[in-house]
């Protein structure tokens, strides 16, 4: 992974002037605003503007800058004028961002002076974001080509711990320190030098401890506890776990509720601690906490400190006032618990995973639920934390003597041209890297696009096929055209006849009618027309013979044979 490189021109005339010392930090802040990452990078800050360092710099990443505005912010919150802003986008994407924001590539053969880079703590070294903060280490050592290298404050997991040693023994940094006997044992036992450095945040804690003493002291008000929540995936699982195996993070934290509950009662009203301010959905600290799970249901009154927000004032003292108005604190931070046990409050650490089991290590508390730590009695959990902080206070005075030692050596000095020789090579190196990329990407390219010829031969051909079934369909449908066009013509004279005979039909039908009307109006109103006949005959043979004798027997006849009686 390559990193690109920004700061302003002021910053840049530090970085390019050989009569100026700097030192460069970084560490668990890069821009995402949380509570122990600030603190952490504030006290190194703090520490080396102590030794009249003439630039101390820190790194943050470009993409966390959303404008102008908020770099004219960044001094007065973290106590330093001086930023170098990475970037591991490719092309054009980083450079136009920081042309927008006024920014100017660091050159790293244009580096001069003495230089020194701290990589001071967190608990970064490990599974999950190791890869990508050691990357940028050892691209910063890569430009830098510093004459003192430090590393502090750290909380190596053991599954890095081998990645880390090899690291330290390429790089043979002049200290290697963690703030848990777990990392050191992890290291050591891969060949690394590592000690025991103590956090990087105690001197912050105290000074805020120390300015919250000097104020009226507080009465502690029975039942009331602070809380600290954390419902980001990373509190819950380990790398490689299907976080939908477990049970959701706010069951979890709902047991927790619940047993609080239990304990201080329906009545109490907390301190909520906020350490966390972030966007991404990712992040859920204890604001989002109290809207996603049974928190109002259990505690409807409650108070919200804001961690982050004090820090931005330099009123950290504040919540300490607060805290120790607490009968216990319970926090799913490590800074956060160690900012009760600095406070003097019986102090909690939630450990639901094997990360957090070891923060909770580091802090030397035995406890392994939070039921155990209520009902083991908060008293002896109060002396058991003054004493854990008193043994941090004397690990870190012992360290920083050590740092200042290491960094009060003589500087090598490493002039332009063994800069630009170190750096020629990365970029040789990585051209290489690049070429062999490209031709495995080439060869990709060929064998797909031999793949594609393939079928697009095949589709041609079945195109083909297709375009001369379309054209043996089409004389089919123009065949039948014409036959249906013939059949429609034929069709229209059959209905014409058709029409006509039923015109014929019609009026025979009327005639009929007309004649059998006409008949049976003759039947009822004439006589039959054979007995008229009859009678006309009759009257013809009585005339013509002249004598009833005859006229009997012609009508004898007529009846026999015509049957006019019937």
């Amino acid at each position: 992974m390559r990193f690109s490189f920004f700061a302003t021109s002021t910053t840049l005339k530090k970085l390019y002037a050989p009569e100026m010392s700097k030192v460069l930090l970084a560490g668990g802040f890069n821009g995402y605003w949380n509570f122990g990452d600030i603190l952490m990078l504030q006290g190194a800050v703090r520490w080396h503007l102590g030794r009249k360092e003439s630039a101390v710099v820190s790194i943050h990443e470009l993409g966390r800058v959303q404008d102008a505005q908020y770099l004219r912010q960044l001094p007065v919150v973290l106590g330093t004028e001086d930023f170098v802003f990475f970037s591991a986008d490719s092309g054009d994407t980083a450079s136009t961002k920081a042309r927008e924001l006024g920014l100017e590539p660091v050159s790293p053969t244009r580096l001069r002076g003495a230089a020194r880079l701290h990589v001071y703590g967190g608990g970064y070294f490990n599974g999950r974001w190791g890869d990508g903060m050691l990357a940028l280490v050892e691209s910063l050592l890569h430009a830098w080509l510093p004459g003192h290298y430090v590393l502090s404050g750290l909380q190596v997991g053991p599954e890095f711990a081998s990645r880390l040693a090899a690291h330290a023994h390429q790089w043979q940094p002049l200290l290697l320190g963690c703030r848990d006997p777990e990392s050191v044992q992890a290291l050591v036992e891969h060949g690394a030098p590592a000690l025991l450095s103590g956090d990087d945040a105690l001197e912050e804690l105290d000074r805020a401890a120390g300015e919250a003493s000097r104020q009226e002291p507080r009465p502690k008000v029975p039942g009331r506890f602070a809380l600290h929540m954390n419902l980001s995936t990373y509190a819950y699982t380990d790398p490689g776990v299907d976080p939908d195996s477990l049970p959701p993070p706010a069951a979890t934290m709902n047991e927790q509720l619940q047993a609080l509950r239990s304990h201080f009662g329906e009545a109490a009203a907390p301190v909520v601690l906020n350490a966390y301010i972030d966007e991404r959905p990712v992040v859920e600290d204890s604001l989002a906490a109290m809207r996603k799970t049974a928190f109002t249901e259990h505690f409807p009154q409650a108070d919200v400190v804001d961690l982050v927000g004090l820090l931005f004032q330099g009123r950290l003292s504040q919540a300490v006032e607060r805290i120790r108005e607490c009968e216990a604190l319970v926090a799913s931070s490590y800074h956060v618990t160690l900012l009760g046990k600095v406070s003097g409050v019986p102090s909690h650490l939630f450990a639901f995973n094997e990360y957090y089991r070891q923060k909770k290590a580091g802090l030397a508390e035995s406890e392994t639920s939070l039921k155990d730590f209520l009902e083991g009695g908060l008293p002896s959990s109060v002396e058991r934390g003054g004493a854990y902080i008193e043994e941090q206070r004397r690990l870190r005075r012992e360290w920083l003597s050590r740092l200042e030692a290491s960094l009060a050596q003589p500087v090598a000095n490493v002039n332009w041209v063994s800069r630009a020789a170190t750096w020629l090579e990365e970029v040789r190196a990585e051209l290489r890297q690049e070429k062999q990329l490209r031709a495995e990407e080439t060869h990709a390219t060929r064998s797909a696009l031999e793949e594609l010829q393939a079928r697009h031969h095949a589709l041609l051909a079945r195109c083909e096929a297709g375009e001369a079934r379309v054209r043996e369909l089409e004389q089919q449908l123009a065949h039948r055209d014409a036959e249906g066009t013939a059949l429609r013509g034929e069709l229209h004279g059959v209905r014409e006849l058709l029409a006509s005979k039923e015109f014929e039909l019609e009026c025979s039908t009327r005639r009929e009618e007309e004649l059998r009307a006409s008949y049976e109006a003759l039947l009822t109103t004439e006589p039959p027309l054979r007995h008229r006949l009859v009678d006309d005959l009759n009257d013809r043979l009585i005339k013509s013979a002249g004598g009833q004798r005859a006229h009997r027997a012609i009508k004898h006849l007529v009846r026999v044979t015509v049957g006019r009686g019937k």
